[in-house]
């Protein structure tokens, strides 16, 4: 008879267990007010900036590890007054202001994004601006190149550390446009340089339906429009991604599949894309939570884990406010229900941590911000006292913690060791070449857990992975190797050519190695992620191999050279056009010697054909001569040099191309750009133009027994070398180098043949006499 009282027992434990989800408590609250500080010092008088929407959002700097201090990254609370703190609210904080001459009666701001660390865009009243601040000092500037009303800002960031140009070009990447119209009708426009100048852009070809958002896919290396159908039928959903090339100028083959967005009011979507840019996207509003972890070519929905540790659509009774961090996403909804989870390659699937409660029902007065990963912070605005400054309070949940206290408890993580060497670091490869990286991996014994490799933009980078047993562990764990092999998809062999995207242009991916469904309980295992650019190193360049110069044989001292040495070029023999056009009119050309670019000048004698000889070299290092076709001019239009072969000793199927017909492509001739890696035709290939004129001197150097000849000339040259073969390296390789001339003894003003002919008569005159004089 006692069962039934075990039962009881049982069932009112696990009431109380389930209490404990019902309700949550801060770890810690804090309310500080601050005197009179930096923070609250009087900005003076200006217009005070509010946010057009009525729910409160936070906007965080995302990239925190660049920061050699520590500090609390900058932080924008958009409410209905606009708060910047670069302290983590800290402090009590002055609302943020615009100066009068630039918006006199209201500011309203629609979007805002930072562009870096101390620097915002926002719009206000339609307009973009630059917002800088830095340690005291402010500063605001009026965009330029919008002629229409925007309502919208995109960018993203790339937060890898240190300081790769590329990465950094990322972040200065900025769309301005404005929603709720067709994208063919809407005004969009673009920034390369963080957001000081915008050139208008048109989506083509025309699209049906709603413009919702502009995204930078950087991993995918395309743009996503995102457009909401108004017939709901595209694919299964209403709204759907089409990708673009950069400039939006021309439409890739590339749609995602379709998925559901719920609009109660407006077009409005929040977006949030993973700093790491391993391909997270996060899509919210009031109605809908929505994940991608591939650039949105595959939009779910995010699960929630209920009691019975079922997976259940995301409860529909209103957002407030959505944050991630690197590995965690946090939602906050309008009963005051915490939600927490982890971003997973897979699926995201969060758990409820409780309901707060309140009587403020259905209001959205709190925004959610992670200062680091597992410390999650819950941030609402205390109302004025009647002081300049305001303050926030802030309750700050320990995420691990919180996670304990849930029961049934949640699956313990089934990883201990997943570590590489290569995680967030930023890595090149260069045409043909190949990457290869290790990972450590050690799981929980009986967990089943194996890690997956993925790679964001498969169009572009392949992989080949293995994974074998490694030894043990101190406490007898198996340990693995997992070894990574990348390369570029288009010369992998392992997918269909019309798979692969252009070998030409290369593009960027992100590698990331995680666990799969290792649940919401790994905190401090992380993703190993690092980001690829299939494109040129930047330490990679090209140099001409010198093996005598002016200089080693004494015709020159380098004292000489240094010391503001000129030489003259006769009028006669250079073309300031670069057309190989004789400029009767003009004078002579003097050329300053710059010996710290230069250097000493090869020696070459004028008799004596020359084959140039290409050293590639990488940090510093020589990797090998250059085995590729490339072409030279002189950069000062000398022209009195010729080739070797012509195209019919170098075996040209096809018309070779020339300096001369390059040139006349361009409308401002520049032989700097008019010949590249990007517009070369080999005359070995068969599509070519029509071989009309054998007899035509080929000029591409490299790969064949061409040389150049000088013609009797002793001087200098200062000749331009630049690599033109596509299928050689993504880096726009080119040389320079100075080339003295000598030899050339001076030219006779005495005819040959005359005095020859001279020569011959005199002899036979003296014959002619010896015979006479010996018959007299």
């Amino acid at each position: 008879c006692s069962w039934p009282i075990s039962l009881a027992k049982l069932w009112l434990w696990l009431w109380l267990a389930r209490g404990s989800i019902d309700s949550w408590s801060c770890n810690e609250e804090r309310l500080l007010y601050s005197g009179l500080s930096f923070s609250t010092q009087d900005k003076g008088s200006g217009t005070v900036l509010n946010f057009s929407h009525p729910e409160p959002f936070l906007l965080q700097y995302p990239c925190n590890e660049d920061d050699p201090w520590g500090h609390p990254s900058p932080a924008l609370y958009l409410g209905e007054k606009i708060f910047l703190s670069t302290n983590g609210f800290r402090t009590s904080i002055p609302p943020l202001t615009i100066p009068n001459e630039l918006e006199p009666s209201s500011a309203l701001v629609s979007a805002a994004a930072f562009v870096k660390r101390t620097k915002l865009a926002m719009v206000i009243n339609g307009r973009v601006y630059s917002y800088y601040f830095k340690a005291g000092e402010e500063e605001w500037i009026l965009a330029q190149g919008i002629d229409s009303l925007v309502t919208e800002l995109s960018n993203t960031h790339c937060c890898y550390p240190g300081q790769d140009l590329a990465c950094k070009d990322i972040s200065m990447k900025i769309f301005a446009y404005e929603i709720g119209h067709s994208p063919s009708k809407s005004h969009i426009f673009l920034s390369e340089n963080g957001g000081y100048s915008f050139t208008p852009v048109k989506l083509s070809p025309e699209l049906p339906g709603v413009l919702l958002g502009v995204y930078n896919f950087v991993s995918l290396s395309q743009t996503g429009v995102l457009i909401r159908h108004s017939d709901g039928e595209r694919k299964g959903g209403e709204a759907y991604f089409i990708y673009t090339n950069g400039n939006l100028s021309q439409t890739s083959s590339h749609i995602s599949m379709g998925f559901h967005l719920k609009f109660t009011r407006g077009h409005d979507i929040h977006r949030i894309q993973h700093p790491h840019l391993w391909g997270f996207t996060i899509l919210w509003n009031n109605d809908t939570l929505l994940v991608s972890s591939n650039n949105g070519l595959l939009v779910e929905p995010v699960t929630v884990l209920e009691f019975s540790r079922n997976s259940h659509p995301f409860p529909g009774n209103g957002l407030c406010h959505v944050a991630i961090s690197k590995t965690e996403i946090a939602a906050l909804t309008r009963d005051h229900q915490l939600f927490y989870g982890s971003l997973d390659m897979v699926s995201t699937s969060m758990v409820q941590n409780g309901k707060r409660n309140t009587s403020q029902k259905g209001i959205c007065n709190a925004v959610l911000m992670f200062n680091k990963v597992g410390m999650l912070t819950l941030l609402s605005l205390v109302p004025s006292n009647g002081t300049q400054a305001y303050t926030f309070w802030k309750c700050i949940f320990k995420v691990q913690s919180m996670l304990t206290e849930l029961w049934p408890y949640l699956q313990k993580c089934p990883v201990e060791i997943l570590r590489g060497q290569f995680h967030n670091k930023i890595y090149y490869i260069d045409m043909h070449q190949k990457l290869n990286l290790n990972v450590t991996f050690v799981p929980k014994p009986g967990t089943g857990a194996f890690p997956i490799v993925t790679v964001s933009n498969p169009h572009v980078l392949g992989f080949q992975a293995k994974i074998t047993e490694d030894g043990y562990t101190y406490d007898g764990h198996t340990k693995y190797s997992l070894y990574i092999q990348l390369l570029q998809q288009y010369f992998s062999g392992m997918a269909d050519p019309h798979f692969s995207g252009s070998f030409l242009s290369g593009g960027m991916a992100t590698l990331t190695v995680d666990v799969l469904n290792k649940g919401v309980c790994c905190i401090d295992i992380h993703p190993l992620s690092a980001l690829v650019n299939i494109g040129c190193p930047p330490t990679k360049y090209i140099k001409f191999f010198k093996n005598t110069t002016a200089c080693s044989k004494g015709l020159f001292e380098q004292g000489t050279l240094q010391n503001s040495f000129t030489y003259t070029i006769d009028h006669d023999i250079y073309d300031p056009h670069f057309l190989a056009t004789p400029q009767l009119d003009q004078s002579d050309l003097k050329v300053p010697y710059d010996y710290y670019k230069l250097e000493c000048p090869l020696l070459q004698y004028y008799d004596t054909p020359w084959l140039p000889v290409l050293e590639l070299w990488e940090n510093n290092a020589f990797v090998e001569y250059v085995s590729a076709d490339f072409v030279m001019f002189e950069v000062n239009g000398m022209y009195n040099y010729d080739y070797l072969l012509t195209a019919a000793e170098a075996n040209c199927v096809s018309q070779p191309q020339n300096w001369m017909a390059m040139m006349q492509k361009q409308d401002s001739p520049n032989p700097h750009t008019a010949w590249n890696r990007m517009n070369y035709v080999s005359c070995k290939n068969h599509d070519g133009p029509k071989l009309v004129s054998p007899s035509a001197k080929y000029q591409i150097l490299g790969q064949n027994k061409n040389k150049i000849i000088f013609s009797h000339y002793n001087g200098f040259y200062v000749f331009k070398a630049i690599v033109v073969d596509p299928l050689y390296s993504y880096c726009e390789l080119s040389a320079i180098v100075s080339v003295c001339v000598t030899g050339a003894l001076p030219k006779s003003n005495i005819h040959a043949w005359t005095t020859l002919t001279a020569f011959l008569i005199i002899i036979l005159l003296a014959v002619f006499m010896g015979y006479i004089l010996h018959k007299l």
